[in-house]
């Protein structure tokens, strides 16, 4: 039987080509992207007046020329009327730096006897001593602070009132950065786009991820900022692939068409968050970040960009507080994030970048994650500041 066994002829298959492999298809990072990161550091970069403190002092002045006019000031936040016209409103308050106007301020509120104060919410008593004690204020971390204590309770009058003094003071806040933007024609910098558009170094990465320094395959600009100065940059940016998402909404959002202002606090960590969800009271996720982006595409935007491919993340001006832990935990531990580099800020030979390390270093829950991705000192600069430019 073995003998009608016929083997067939293998002797061509030694002048068969090896199949060639294109290995580069198993690379993993062959295509890196870029997330740029924007907060409000990067808008006082370029001279405008948008932090809380400025805000405030800005509001300050308001109550004090409206006292002077009408002897009355009235809004959701203060009742306070003046019994007369004292020399401490008697000169021009405008001409004053507001920061001296603010402590004007501060002395009528402590007990003057001619000034009666027929109502002054919590809410901005709380944030006017965060002031008072570290020349600075984080409203929405003052914001979280009293709902929590409000909780403990499950007081549903007293945080209803807190939602709606946050209403009050985001209203405020529209209406005050509205007229600070429209002050400024501001021109983007072109060696602060020169930072957003350096190439993603070796040497900035997770070990073993790119091969070599390469331009990053696409931008993407997340905006915290309620200003659309980070939008100019764009326009520069036009030899990449780019995407711009305010996740934070825009000052001319009406909440149908654009998103208006995420204001708020977004710290699902946080254990007296945890507890929120065990309490039958809908009010106190009223003006928690999460459910305010559910409300537009933005955040989704974000996903389909973190998950698509690896990605580097560039800070600027971003304090990496508390109030946005939820977003920027999703951002640092997310499988793709291999670099995240801190353009620091840095004036008279002092700079932020520790005490900016310690700010991310609460947005991760893995430390040997941490270590693996932030960007040595050595390896980074500080951000360019545009209204120091010549």
């Amino acid at each position: 039987m073995l003998d009608n066994l016929r083997i067939p002829d293998l002797s061509g298959l030694t002048h068969m080509e090896t199949p060639q492999i294109d290995y580069s298809i198993f690379d993993k990072y062959k295509e890196v992207n870029r997330l740029i990161i924007i907060g409000n550091g990067f808008d006082l970069a370029h001279g405008l007046k948008t932090s809380f403190k400025d805000f405030i002092e800005d509001y300050t002045l308001k109550i004090l020329n409206e006292l002077k006019r009408n002897y009355h000031f009235e809004d959701g936040l203060l009742s306070i009327t003046s019994k007369a016209n004292f020399e401490e409103l008697r000169s021009n308050l405008n001409t004053l730096d507001k920061s001296e106007v603010y402590k004007i301020f501060i002395y009528l509120l402590k007990g003057n006897q001619r000034i009666e104060i027929e109502h002054q919410s919590e809410f901005l008593k709380n944030i006017i001593l965060s002031i008072q004690n570290k020349s600075w204020v984080d409203i929405e971390l003052v914001f979280f602070e009293l709902l929590k204590d409000a909780s403990k309770n499950n007081d549903s009058k007293n945080i209803e009132q807190i939602n709606n003094d946050l209403n009050s003071l985001k209203q405020l806040l529209k209406e005050y950065l509205k007229e600070e933007v429209s002050k400024q024609r501001i021109k983007p910098s072109r060696k602060l786009l020169s930072q957003f558009l350096m190439e993603i170094a070796k040497h900035e990465t997770i070990p073993n991820t790119i091969e070599h320094d390469e331009q990053p395959n696409s931008i993407c600009v997340l905006n915290f900022n309620y200003t659309s100065l980070a939008l100019d940059y764009l326009e520069h940016m036009k030899s990449f692939p780019t995407t711009y998402i305010p996740i934070h909404g825009e000052l001319e959002g009406d909440d149908i068409n654009k998103q208006g202002l995420v204001f708020g606090y977004g710290d699902e960590l946080d254990k007296d968050y945890l507890e929120f969800e065990n309490m039958n009271n809908d009010l106190l996720f009223e003006h928690i970040k999460s459910f305010k982006y559910l409300h537009f595409d933005h955040y989704r935007s974000l996903l389909e960009f973190i998950n698509s491919k690896p990605f580097q993340v560039h800070l600027y001006g971003h304090s990496c507080g508390l109030s946005d832990r939820t977003l920027l935990n999703t951002i640092f531990e997310n499988e793709n994030c291999i670099s995240i580099k801190n353009f620091y800020y840095s004036n008279s030979g002092k700079d932020d970048y520790e005490q900016k390390s310690y700010a991310i270093a609460r947005h991760f829950k893995s430390k040997a994650d941490l270590r693996a991705k932030v960007v040595n000192k050595t390896k980074c600069e500080p951000m360019i500041q545009p209204k120091d430019e010549i």
